[in-house]
């Protein structure tokens, strides 16, 4: 889900926030821990390879950053001169 909404919408600090407490939220419904640990609920994520939001969304900005500073189209060689 969040891949989905850090590429097609701009994300804020309260909207990473906000998705970042979902998912912790899921995983500490599907894995029932004794004091719902931070840590334990961690290293599931991790486990299950989801990383967090805000190093999703940065991976996303320099590949598209990279993309675009490589590209050969025109319209962005004009806006990369800008």
């Amino acid at each position: 889900m969040y891949y989905a909404c850090t590429e097609v919408c701009s994300t804020n600090k309260s909207d990473v926030l906000y998705l970042q407490y979902v998912i912790h939220t899921c995983f500490r419904k599907k894995i029932f821990t004794v004091n719902n640990s931070k840590n334990v609920v961690h290293e599931c994520e991790t486990e299950f390879g989801v990383f967090p939001v805000t190093d999703v969304t940065d991976i996303k900005k320099r590949k598209f950053l990279v993309q675009y500073e490589l590209s050969d189209n025109l319209l962005c060689q004009l806006c990369k001169k800008l």
